[in-house]
């Protein structure tokens, strides 16, 4: 009986360390072509954070991918008055400080409009974590927009953890393209 127990016990706590890994993800050197690894830039944070329970959190399908991020996570910079995804590090949902002047440039964008964020993770963590790490995405962001101006009513919120890349290599660099918030306008 007393080894049921202990069984039992070391069972549930490794079922319950193995989602929540802090574990940066192994880079694979020559994806990028030349054999070289490809680096990321660690960018400080303002501390931006958000809550709401009106959130959805969507299934995962690969069919999000082909409408992923449309504007910002391809590399526009929102200065021809596109809207730009917000891009978070690794494991996080603070917004970044570079990351500051796309927030006001979106917030301009989209007061007085209705819109949809969408929170997207890279494809490290179990499901849950990452529906959970998106939506914590989302929440800052809207947070952000909130404090800048914009009606909080007028914006819905998605999570679609790591169901919707925008980049499939296996590459630090395009990881990070995936852990994001898209902008998505009716």
């Amino acid at each position: 009986m007393i080894k049921n127990v202990a069984f039992l016990s070391a069972t549930v706590a490794m079922l319950i360390l193995s989602g929540c890994s802090s574990k940066e993800p192994a880079i694979d050197a020559t994806a990028n072509g030349n054999g070289t690894s490809v680096g990321t830039a660690n960018a400080n944070t303002n501390g931006t954070t958000g809550t709401d329970s009106g959130a959805v959190i969507a299934p995962i399908t690969n069919a999000n991918a082909n409408d992923a991020g449309a504007a910002g996570a391809n590399g526009a910079n929102g200065s021809d008055g596109q809207l730009v995804s917000i891009l978070f590090d690794y494991d996080k949902f603070d917004i970044r400080e570079n990351m500051q002047d796309s927030m006001a440039k979106d917030a301009l964008l989209v007061k007085g409009k209705t819109f949809k964020l969408e929170g997207n993770c890279d494809e490290f963590g179990s499901d849950e974590y990452n529906y959970a790490l998106g939506l914590k995405r989302t929440n800052a962001v809207k947070s952000a927009l909130v404090n800048s101006g914009v009606n909080a009513d007028s914006i819905t919120m998605v999570s679609f953890g790591e169901g919707n890349p925008v980049c499939l290599e296996k590459t630090q660099e395009c990881w990070a393209k995936n852990r994001r918030v898209d902008f998505k306008l009716p």
